[in-house]
């Protein structure tokens, strides 16, 4: 790397991630570009990941946290003091990189000044069930679906400037989508969030119903503060009824069009519970917040 190339400092979260650790811990090793310090900032585990972790990194650079009061602003906030990088790369431990380029693709939209953030993109796992399938190469992809949302980002493999987040902190009020609060007020005042599709990372989920209704929640219960200021139309036809009935039409679209009988059945149950989690998460942020 030339003397010009920022300091890089990758902050990696992980929680009983034995089975795909390895493989991010190894891809970001064979990375082209070198100029990066690693922090592992574990939720001590208990299922080996802590031992495949002491391969990789030094022990001076390996923090623990208690799962029991995990806060993800306070873990967040407590990583940004510890590191030294001029740019921050927040990479999940169970977000693969894809190719040995993607750290250097990452970083490059913030060699402009507007650029405040920049997150790449998320390609599922080889397990991953139909519909999460679906999900994520539509919240990703080229861009052009999620650019029309009301604001989208994901911290799983994203880099940030190390001055924005010193004097803006992750808000440590939520328990969920702390990434969408802080981008979505950086955005407010001004700093650009750039999308990078050819810094992709390998990461999905297959939430069961139950998981499904509980991140919902939590996810409609931090909107209720991120759009405090009237952004939502938060009204139950359309939070929830008309959203539901949208996706069940777009999961059988794509269902049909892949042949996957999965996506076929799963659709309604599915939908259901992740759009009534979130309308009960809203309200119940409303409440809390005190919002009307």
């Amino acid at each position: 790397m030339s003397d010009s190339s920022p300091r890089v400092s990758i902050i990696m979260r992980s929680c009983n991630d034995s089975d795909v650790i390895r493989g991010t811990l190894q891809m970001v090793r064979a990375q082209t570009y070198t100029d990066y310090e690693l922090c592992n900032f574990d939720s001590t585990s208990t299922d080996g990941t802590l031992d495949i972790i002491r391969e990789f990194n030094v022990a001076e650079r390996i923090l623990l946290n208690d799962p029991a009061s995990y806060n993800p602003g306070r873990v967040l906030n407590s990583a940004v003091a510890a590191t030294a990088g001029e740019i921050l790369v927040f990479l999940n431990s169970d977000a693969t990189p894809e190719n040995e380029d993607w750290l250097q693709r990452l970083i490059a939209p913030l060699q402009d000044p507007a650029c405040g953030a920049s997150y790449g993109r998320q390609t599922p796992r080889p397990d991953c069930r139909s519909l999460f399938v679906k999900d994520t190469e539509r919240a990703f992809g080229d861009g052009r679906v999620s650019a029309g949302w009301l604001h989208f980002f994901s911290m799983a493999n994203s880099a940030v400037r190390r001055d924005l987040l010193e004097r803006y902190p992750f808000d440590t009020d939520i328990q969920y989508s702390e990434d969408i609060d802080w981008s979505y007020r950086m955005r407010r005042l001004g700093h650009k969030i750039s999308y990078v599709a050819d810094a992709p990372a390998m990461h999905s989920h297959n939430y069961t119903l139950g998981q499904s209704y509980r991140r919902h929640y939590g996810e409609g219960k931090a909107e209720a503060w991120i759009f405090r200021n009237g952004e939502l139309n938060s009204s139950f036809l359309r939070y929830c009824m008309l959203p539901l009935g949208r996706e069940v039409l777009r999961d059988l679209g794509w269902a049909v069009r892949r042949a996957s009988m999965d996506a076929l059945l799963y659709s309604v149950p599915l939908r259901a519970v992740q759009k009534w989690g979130r309308w009960q998460g809203l309200k119940s942020g409303r409440n809390s917040y005190g919002i009307s």
